[in-house]
């Protein structure tokens, strides 16, 4: 984490793994040049730079809440209900070549923007994190050896520490989920080709599960009218997700307002295969919490 936007790492800061298996899914940056022509030629004479913006893609095995101070802004403990200063971070990325030399890069004023918890039948818990920033310095200082905490194998959690509920109801088949956070932050611009800082962004929490079908809740949720007039409101429930490690660590998500969106029949008429109910719901908030063994 930055001391403030975009001041790098501070000064002897602690670095943190966030996950094991990890999947870096994007490093890029984007100058928006801009072509510059003459009048006489059909060359492009050269071309200017505008907006500068890196994006960075990370995806790993579910190991601690640490993430959870990059994505729940109010203080890593909830989503915020006002409009605050975004967290920022610094990251550290390198390769080796076959030189046996190091070439290292490391984003400062990174936001995360969308971030996924991702449950699969028969597989751990993913995470995935989607985020901009908005330099790169070229002047890197590779993290000490040993100076990095790193997760271990038994802080892992997986499929079968897991428990699901909708409006009270227990979801014992439940064959994948995921928890989504998107626009969780954005850059402010001015007159630099920077930004200037970073604040919280129009967050629409969502939820998806695919369950097999084994009541009709859900489906009544979904289609059953609420009156007898032309005028019709989606209920909303109370939902709640939670993850267990090895070790016996908790992390349990409350998710507030369950509203379907969505909802159909998955393989209705399958002989090999049971009913299942793809469901897509939009939440008013997500509020972790985390219990240590």
């Amino acid at each position: 984490m930055e001391p403030e936007f975009g001041a790098g790492p501070g000064t002897d800061p602690t670095w943190t793994q966030p996950g094991i298996d990890v999947n870096v899914t994007d490093l890029s940056v984007q100058q928006a040049l801009e072509r510059s022509r003459h009048p006489d030629s059909p060359l492009p004479a050269g071309s200017r730079p505008r907006d500068f913006e890196g994006g960075i893609g990370v995806e790993f095995t579910l190991t601690d809440a640490n993430w959870h101070d990059l994505v729940f802004a109010d203080g890593g403990t909830a989503l915020p209900a006002a409009g605050l200063t975004a967290p920022s971070s610094s990251w550290y990325f390198a390769t080796t070549l076959p030189d046996g030399t190091t070439e290292p890069r490391m984003p400062t004023g990174t936001i995360i923007t969308d971030a996924e918890a991702v449950y699969e039948r028969a597989s751990d818990i993913r995470v995935s994190l989607t985020g901009i920033y908005g330099f790169e310095p070229d002047d890197v200082t590779a993290p000490a050896d040993g100076a990095i905490q790193q997760p271990s194998n038994e802080d892992a959690f997986s499929y079968h520490g897991a428990s699901f509920s909708v409006d009270g109801l227990n979801q014992p088949l439940m064959q994948s989920a995921t928890i989504s956070l998107t626009g969780l932050a954005r850059f402010r611009r001015g007159q630099g080709r920077h930004p200037y800082n970073a604040v919280t962004g129009a967050i629409e929490p969502a939820f998806s599960t695919d369950a097999i079908f084994t009541e009709r809740d859900q489906l009544a949720a979904a289609v059953d009218d609420v009156d007898t007039s032309d005028y019709e409101q989606i209920g909303k429930v109370p939902g709640e997700v939670t993850f267990e490690n090895g070790q016996g660590d908790t992390i349990e998500y409350a998710l507030s307002d369950l509203q379907p969106t969505s909802y159909s029949w998955s393989d209705l008429v399958a002989a090999d295969t049971d009913l299942s109910e793809p469901i897509d719901y939009h939440v008013t908030d997500v509020t972790p919490t985390v219990t240590t063994a």
